[in-house]
């Protein structure tokens, strides 16, 4: 009885064990499907935010107008990066990456469950983790989101994991994870440690070199390829053996990677053009690629000639020069030198093309173009005359000619042409200092920043400060007919510079003044007298072109320009010592010579400059040389040139005429005396 009694109660004990055996069965699957269902609710409520996706941080590259790299920028994490879609990455390096970091990456949701199990049981068994068990998906959550390395960090990782494969596909978490991931020497992403290491596109990579950056994932610092070549290439045959065992490369490949020998060393990012780069960064340009409108092969053979010329002349103290090359269609930069040398002493990295520097006789063409708008004409005659003018605490200023001589009468086009500075003066007292200086603004001289009275009548002789790029745009501004410009270095690529539209109501100087400026300054029979017959400013093709020097020989001025280009030239000291006696034509000259036929000569130019046709309103004539007035039989010297029609000399010399003469006393005959 009690053996019958023992058998049902271990009958009884077994289906309560069973019982609670399924019923834990019961509450354990109610819990997961319970947890399953909230974790599914709050994926649902809680989706990735767009902007978590779309703010990555590019470095700035900064590219010619060509596309080649000039200089490139770290991003705010102080790494260079650069964004590329998936098509643009090597599918070797796809496969190297699946098969070390995630080869069941399109297999699971974002988590590998039995990798995970796998670690908890190593994590269980010898108390530490040996494997990270993270995917792809949940590397990309810790870069987003910066979780930390810990086990708590894995719980918001893997949630963080699952938002991620329900917002992307597939081949979008891994376009972010190679664009995101950290390669060591300070790259972001697979494109910027490809061109780091091995200097080519991340397209182009070989099965070795994939396998190679594959592999510096698990700890880019420590297997820096450049500073430990031994443990980066273990870490390579490690990758390309993962990559053997799942069936992602043959044998023969395996062999032939193993047996390729690897050209690795940090590849020095790209320096070019450092003071037009330096310009570039300075408007606040946003990461990325930008292209800007420098020729490069230009830049590069005009810092020859700068360093050349510099050098040349160093014995009379010309230690720097600056250069600036304009397209006159749309203002963009083609090059620009700001120094000798961006890296030479402290004060290599200074810009002289932006930096200011009193002009000499560079802006006297803007006040003869402000008298030709007032009704003067290039035959007007202007006074060349010992004058004392009051200037400023009641001193007297009495200008001087260069040559220390004076011509007396002489047209306005001799005056500008020889660039005398008595009458530039003149002119500039009749033309108002106030208006020249207003005129002066519009033209793009915003570094005239103080009043008319401060400058006075020497404002047209440069004894206020410009810079080399403001020259530029305002003589750019007499070839593009009085329309001003305004120097851009990033090409825009809505507008197309052979057919941009100039907007006829901006104009500062009509058509006819703008020519007429352009006349004058063209003239070399003008600029021999000037300078000699073996000036420097000879050129073998017609180009207008203006020079100035700063009071003491501080600064030389060479612009000149075509209908296609502006060319400036400045040659100094920066700290402001006066050169050995050293004027425009002779310090900036040879410069701007080779420079401007460098420019003028290069296979992109279609054709040779010519002399501009004279705009309707414009008529050539002869006038006399004294007066300026129609010539007569009795005058002696003439000058052609040109005026504005309405504006032409319509009365005869009177300064040259017969006359007869008393031959007893020297004095004028009489009407009574007899004729001859």
């Amino acid at each position: 009885m009690e053996n019958k009694k023992s058998k049902i109660a271990t009958f009884l004990t077994i289906c309560w064990r069973r019982r609670r055996g399924v019923r834990l069965a019961v509450y354990t699957a109610a819990v997961l499907m319970a947890a399953y269902l909230f974790l599914q609710i709050l994926l649902f409520l809680n989706p990735i935010p767009a902007a978590s996706l779309q703010g990555f941080p590019e470095s700035r590259r900064i590219l010619d107008s060509q596309g080649q790299l000039l200089r490139e920028v770290v991003n705010r994490d102080g790494a260079r990066a650069k964004w590329v879609e998936l098509k643009d990455i090597s599918p070797l390096l796809i496969e190297a990456t699946l098969a070390v970091e995630d080869s069941r990456f399109y297999s699971h949701h974002g988590v590998d469950w039995r990798s995970v199990a796998r670690a908890a049981r190593q994590l269980i068994t010898s108390g530490q983790p040996r494997s990270g068990a993270s995917t792809i998906t949940m590397q990309l959550a810790r870069l987003l989101f910066h979780h930390p390395h810990s086990v708590w960090g894995k719980f918001p990782q893997i949630y963080n994991a699952l938002r991620l494969e329900r917002a992307l596909s597939k081949d979008d978490i891994l376009t972010q994870y190679l664009n995101r991931a950290y390669y060591g020497a300070g790259t972001t992403g697979i494109e910027a440690a490809s061109r780091r290491y091995f200097g080519k596109p991340g397209l182009h990579l070989s099965l070795a070199e994939a396998a190679l950056l594959a592999g510096l994932l698990k700890a880019p610092s420590d297997l820096n390829p450049v500073q430990n070549p031994e443990a980066a290439q273990k870490r390579q045959r490690f990758v390309l053996k993962r990559m053997l065992d799942t069936g992602r490369i043959h044998i023969k490949e395996f062999e032939r990677a193993c047996r390729e020998p690897l050209n690795i060393k940090e590849h020095p990012p790209e320096l070019a053009a450092m003071h037009f780069t330096d310009y570039v960064l300075s408007q606040n340009i946003p990461p990325g690629d930008v292209k800007t409108t420098l020729d490069s092969g230009l830049q590069e053979q005009i810092e020859e000639l700068v360093a050349q010329h510099v050098k040349s002349l160093e014995s009379g103290g010309l230690t720097n020069a600056a250069v600036v090359v304009l397209d006159n269609r749309d203002g963009s930069i083609r090059a620009m030198v700001g120094s000798t040398d961006y890296w030479g002493g402290d004060s290599g990295c200074v810009n002289g093309t932006i930096s200011r520097r009193q002009p000499g006789s560079t802006l006297k063409p803007f006040t003869y173009a402000l008298a030709f708008e007032k009704g003067f004409t290039p035959a007007s005659v202007v006074a060349d005359i010992e004058t004392r003018y009051l200037g400023k605490c009641g001193t007297l200023f009495s200008p001087r000619n260069y040559s220390e001589k004076l011509y007396g009468p002489v047209l306005m086009k001799e005056a500008l042409g020889r660039s005398l500075n008595v009458p530039a003066v003149r002119v500039a007292n009749a033309v108002g200092i106030h208006d020249l200086l207003t005129r002066l603004r519009a033209v793009g001289f915003t570094s005239l920043d103080n009043d008319a009275d401060f400058y006075g009548l020497g404002l047209t002789l440069g004894n206020g400060e410009v810079t080399l790029l403001e020259l530029a745009q305002g003589y750019a501004m007499f070839a593009r007919d009085g329309i001003p410009c305004r120097a851009k270095s990033i090409t825009d690529p809505d507008t197309d510079p052979d057919t941009a539209e100039m907007k006829q109501d901006s104009r500062v100087f009509s058509e006819v003044t703008c020519f007429l400026i352009t006349d004058i300054l063209s003239d070399e029979r003008l600029r021999i007298r000037a300078f000699g017959a073996a000036n420097p400013l000879l050129l073998d093709f017609p180009m207008a072109i203006k020079t100035g020097t700063s009071s003491n020989w501080r600064d030389n001025w060479v612009v000149g320009y075509t209908r296609r280009y502006t060319v400036a030239v400045w040659t100094g000291d920066f700290e402001g010592n006066p050169m050995n006696q050293m004027y425009g034509a002779i310090g900036a000259g040879p410069l701007f010579h080779k420079i401007a036929n460098l420019v003028v000569r290069r296979s992109a130019i279609p054709e040779m400059p010519t002399r501009p046709e004279p705009p309707p309103g414009v008529e050539q004539v002869v006038v006399c040389s004294l007066s300026g007035k129609t010539q007569t039989e009795h005058c002696p010297n003439c000058r052609t040139l040109y005026v504005p029609k309405t504006d032409r000399p319509r009365s005869q010399c009177r300064m040259h005429r017969l006359i007869r003469i008393d031959k007893r006393n020297g004095l004028l005959a009489s009407e009574r005396f007899p004729a001859p």
